[in-house]
């Protein structure tokens, strides 16, 4: 999967004349791969978040669960427009939403999760919720550290930190709830 997304991107980066290197005209570095790649995976990452978030606001009963669930779509539907613009202004064609081809991307719940997780019931629901969230959430960190460290684009990067501090404050928020 890796692979076949690298030879999309740098396709797509190849057909559309989108510089790899090199500053824009403002002055900005230009996107790279890391960039680019950044987007395209975290783009359909944080369509799954806002999927299974919707589940909770609708089925839960937990105040913190649901509070969790509404932070956390409310501000990846934002992230999500803020790349979608970054993609198109580098000529490269925003991920569809297709939640069965992306399962397999790597940092993404399987179907099979997304089924288990839509199963429970009550506080087995809320506990599935947080777990599965959490796991999803660090694999979103690790991307956006990966971005700010091989990413060149100014915005790309700013937004791959605010990632990071704001997912990292879920996770926290979480680990705090489930202590004993």
């Amino acid at each position: 999967m890796r692979a076949r997304l690298l030879i999309i991107v740098l396709g797509l980066l190849a057909l559309t004349g989108c510089s790899m290197s090199g500053a824009s005209s403002s002055g900005e570095p230009a996107a790279n791969e890391a960039d680019a790649t950044f987007s395209l995976r975290m783009i359909p990452h944080h369509r799954q978040t806002i999927d299974i978030a919707k589940v909770a606001m609708e089925r839960s009963k937990d105040e913190f669960v649901v509070n969790v669930a509404d932070k956390i779509a409310t501000a990846e539907a934002g992230e999500i427009e803020q790349m979608a613009t970054y993609l198109r202004s580098w000529n490269i064609q925003v991920p569809g939403d297709d939640p069965h081809g992306t399962h397999k991307m790597a940092g993404m719940m399987t179907a099979k999760d997304v089924e288990t997780l839509k199963a429970a019931q009550g506080k087995q629901f809320d506990d599935l919720f947080l777990a599965t969230l959490s796991r999803h959430l660090r694999s979103g960190v690790d991307m956006a550290k990966d971005a700010q460290a091989k990413g060149e684009h100014i915005g790309s990067k700013a937004l791959a930190s605010k990632i990071i501090v704001s997912q990292t404050e879920v996770l926290d928020q979480i680990a705090a709830k489930q202590k004993p």
